[in-house]
Parts: structure tokens; sequence; C-alpha cells
């Protein structure tokens, strides 16, 4: 996958993966040359090399979580995708306070 490392992200992929694996509804697949995750058929996160892109939070979630850590709109091909925010993480520990963040772009995905 172009924008995955399968070998630098593998143990997050698993810890992520524990948990949101649960949730109904979600699969991993690769899309984009990244590990998209999706419920149904919308994707809500996915994976990058040393970081996740979360998709579906509204501007003040995205606000929140920018003003509580370092983060990005995402880009590729020269697109930036300003709704979706990219954030930084390269050890299982570092999931641990985006969690909630993911769950509500999880839940977001229903509709």
């Amino acid at each position: 996958m172009k924008f995955y490392d399968e070998k630098k992200m593998k143990d997050v992929r698993r810890t992520l993966e524990r948990e949101m694996l649960k949730w109904p509804g979600v699969a991993g697949k690769e899309m984009m040359g990244c590990l998209c995750y999706v419920r149904g058929t919308k994707f809500f996160v996915f994976l990058v090399t040393d970081g996740i892109v979360i998709t579906k939070l509204t501007k003040e979630e995205r606000a929140e979580i920018s003003g509580r850590m370092e983060s990005k709109p995402f880009a590729m091909a020269g697109r930036i995708a300003s709704s979706w925010i990219q954030l930084p993480v390269k050890t299982p520990a570092s999931l641990r306070p985006l969690m909630p963040y993911i769950r509500r772009s999880y839940e977001a995905a229903s509709g």
C-alpha cells in the first residue's frame, strides 16, 4: 500500500482492531493506498504510516482534538480533505486518547 506500511504499523493496527472490530458492521479493507475501516459502506477512519485519519467528525470535534494534540488536514495527491483530520500515532498507547473520537466518527457513519 502506498500510504500505509504494515511493518511499521502492525502493533497499532492490532490494538485498533481489537477494539473496533467488536463494533457492529465494522470491516477493514485497503482503499486509496491506506488501511481503511468502514461501517457498512461508509469509511470512518483509516491508518496511514505513523498516523490515523478520522473522517467523520464535526467541525467542533476537529477543533477540540486539534486543541489537545498535533493534527493536520489529510492531504493526498495534492488535494486537501479539510474535514478529515490526520493525527500522529506511532505506538498502540497513542490510540487511547483518540478512541472517543474514532467512536464518534463510527457513529456518524451510521446515517
